[in-house]
Formats: C-alpha cells, structure tokens, sequence
C-alpha cells in the first residue's frame, strides 16, 4: 500500500487532478485532498457527484495548520517529518494537495503521471524558494494565508515562470534604433537531462500471529484388574501354601500427552529494490528570432517598385477577394525579402515556391492570410526583386 501525493496551486487544478484519478479507476474513496479554507473565496469550486474524504482539522478541537500538521505526520509517518512539513506549509500558503492511496504497486507510476499532466508543482523547489525567504520549517501555530496573499504567492509563481516580453525581439515590434544597432538573433536549443525523482516509500512489516492446531495422539494405559469367582473344589498343596499369607504386586502404568513446541523458518522474504530503465520522447518546441526588413517605405532596389507598385496590382488583382491593401501588404513584403534569403537565391520562382509555401504557412497557421489567399501577392513581391515579372 502507497500513497502518491501531489500539490496544487488552485483548488480547481486539484479537482481536475482528483477526477482525472477516478475516471482512471482509482477509488474516490482513497482520493483525499487538504487546501487552505481562503482559497475557496478566489477558486471557482465545482459541485460532483464524488465526494472528497479526508481528515479535517476541527478549530475547536486544535488550530486549522496544527490539524493540517497532525494530517501529512500520519499520512507520512514519523520518520519523515520534514517533508510532512513542506506539504503543510504549502496549505498554509493557499495550495491544495491530492493524496491517492494506491493498493497495487504497479498502478503507481501511473497514479504519479495522472498528477504531475494535471500541474502538480515540485514540492522541494517550492520549498528551497521559501527558504530563501527565510522559511526554517513548517510552524504549527502559524496563521493560514489569507486571500490577498494567496494571490501575491501565485503572482510571484507565475511572474518566476514566464520570460519577460522583452528578452525576444518580436516581429511586430516597431522601434525607432540608432545607427549601428545590433539585433540578437536567438536560437533555442532543446537540452534534455533527468533526474531523479521520489516515487514514495514502500515499508515492509513482520508481526507474530497466533492460531490454533490440533493433533491426535494415542495414550496407552495398564490397570490392575482384580476378578473374584467363586469356586468349590478340593485345597491343593498350593492353596493350602498361599493360605499362610503373602503378597502380590501389580504395577499400573499410564501415557500422558507431552507438548512440546520447535520453531523452523518455512519461508524468507528478501526486500530489496529493483532497477529498470525505459526509453522516454521528450517533445516541445523551440524558437529562434526571424528578422524581415520592411522595404514597403522605400522603392525596391533595382527595380525602381515600390508600395505604389503594390498597390496598383492589388487593385487590379486582389481588391476583388476582399480585404484592405493592409491586410495584403505582409504577403507582398515576404515575397520582396525572399530574395535577400540564402535558401532562395539565384532561384526561378517555380523552384521557390513549395518552399515559400511551406515557411508562409508556418508563419500564418490561423486567420485569413492562406497561401491560396495571398501567393498571388507573394510571387508579385518576389518578382519585383528579381525583375522576372
């Protein structure tokens, strides 16, 4: 028997956490969860059919966080106080935490991955973070965080996770930049390393147990047997001897049953671990910075075409499927700069465009700006570059 616990950040995330366990087949009934009272107050809670079980901690009895306390000691044991601590104090700090006891050893790895695609965070990270802030260990008599600190927690959680906008020069971004000014073109790159995680304790118990046994056994007696018959017959030398008197021994013996008990070892049972690797797909994405130049604010070199230049053959060609010469101005600027590629020069505009279709399609997934949409403006673009028009 196991217990996999996880932390969550919103009570919501818990709940969804907590469901996903059950439509699995975990029982409801070993799916318990503990979260600071405030958080009910900025979490949207949702009403199921499933109930949630666990201890909870009585205010008259003993204060909120000592009841929290009292919870992860028994849950974890003795022997393990300080991590019993770290999920206390995450309660305190408005988390919520889903504990699911698993009866069979090998559905654990499953119940552990159910919990961390539903966001559960890691406990010891979290922890080394409040110690920079001056956290020594979960204190029982510490107040619970309220709703106003339970968001700023969150806040600085989620401000520590995200990038700030300005690390990344976008696209979009429209800057007015000295001469000389050196743009970063960033590539990231995909480094996959592992560690080593903890996937709970499995203890194993010896006890003396007591049941009855029966066994039979057969007890041999020997008594003195005394017969009187009465008898009319003639005295005999003998009799007449035995007359005289005298005596006649007669020795009884009886069997008693002897318990005695030997104890002889009927089994061993060896704990041990057992080691295993597997093979794992890590898969995410990467981004690297693209920079286009805008040409649309001057003629195109060589050519003496400019934005008039598209202008005019959008209202000859493309005013009629709709849109402004705004919505089209992005294609005839990517057709005018596939000439400055590397990948595209000194190349016909039949041999560029599956690759020009290919990387405008990676660009614009979404909207209206299709290839069928706007290639016409595209290859214009190329062509006023390359004078092949």
């Amino acid at each position: 028997m196991q217990t996999v616990v996880g932390v969550f950040d919103t009570v919501n995330e818990a709940q969804e956490a907590r469901d996903a366990l059950v439509d699995s087949g975990f029982d409801i009934s070993e799916v318990r969860m503990q979260s600071n009272p405030a958080t009910q107050t900025g979490d949207t809670l949702t009403t199921t059919d499933r109930t949630i079980t666990g201890t909870t901690a009585s205010h008259e009895d003993e204060g909120f966080m000592a009841g929290i306390g009292r919870f992860f000691s028994e849950l974890f044991g003795s022997d393990d106080n300080e991590h019993a601590g770290h999920y206390s104090e995450a309660v305190r700090r408005g988390s919520t935490v889903v504990a699911v006891t698993v009866s069979d050893s090998e559905r654990v790895d499953q119940a552990r991955s159910l919990l961390a695609a539903a966001g559960a965070v890691d406990i010891d990270k979290r922890s080394e973070g409040w110690r920079e802030e001056g956290y020594e260990g979960f204190d029982p008599s510490a107040q619970p965080y309220h709703p106003d600190q339970i968001a700023a927690e969150r806040s600085r959680y989620q401000n520590n996770s995200l990038r700030s906008s300005d690390d990344l020069l976008t696209p979009d971004a429209s800057r007015q930049v000295a001469q000389g000014t050196v743009l970063p073109v960033v590539r990231e790159e995909l480094e996959v390393g592992k560690r080593e995680v903890d996937l709970g304790t499995v203890r194993v118990f010896s006890r003396t147990e007591t049941r009855p046994v029966e066994e039979q056994v057969q007890l041999r007696e020997e008594r003195a047997d005394i017969e009187r018959r009465t008898v009319d017959r003639p005295a005999t030398e003998a009799d007449l001897k035995a007359f005289e008197g005298g005596s006649i021994e007669i020795h009884e013996t009886a069997e008693r049953a002897v318990v005695s008990k030997t104890a002889r070892v009927v089994e061993e049972v060896v704990v041990g671990t057992d080691a295993s690797t597997r093979t794992e797909t890590v898969t995410d994405q990467v981004r690297n910075t693209v920079v286009d130049v805008d040409k649309s604010g001057a003629k195109a070199m060589g050519t003496g075409m400019g934005e008039p230049d598209y202008r005019s053959h959008y209202q000859a060609n493309m005013a009629s499927m709709g849109g402004s010469y705004e919505d089209y101005a992005p294609a005839y600027l990517y057709g005018s700069t596939l000439r400055s590629d590397p990948r595209y020069a000194n190349r016909s505009w039949d041999d560029v465009e599956a690759d020009a279709h290919t990387d405008w399609t990676s660009r614009n997934p979404n909207g209206n700006s299709t290839w069928e949409n706007t290639k016409q403006a595209i290859r214009h673009g190329w062509e006023s570059m390359t004078g092949q028009r």
